[in-house]
């Protein structure tokens, strides 16, 4: 495999504008809110994620 291709499903929103100032590690993060907004055509993949109690989000970090 010389390649890998992925789109975009959705964004990841949060407080941090930009690196300065962004937790390497999740404790120091604690209290701090985001979202995660899922593209309209890509809401179905969603259908019964009541059902688990965790979720793994795969995320490309750019400004």
């Amino acid at each position: 495999m010389k390649e890998v291709t992925y789109r975009f499903i959705g964004v990841i929103h949060s407080p941090f504008k930009e690196p300065k100032g962004v937790p390497i590690q999740p404790s120091a993060a604690r209290g701090i809110k985001g979202t995660v907004e899922v593209f309209p055509e890509y809401s179905q993949g969603l259908k019964d994620i009541e059902g688990f109690s965790h979720i793994i989000l795969i995320y490309h970090f750019h400004l």
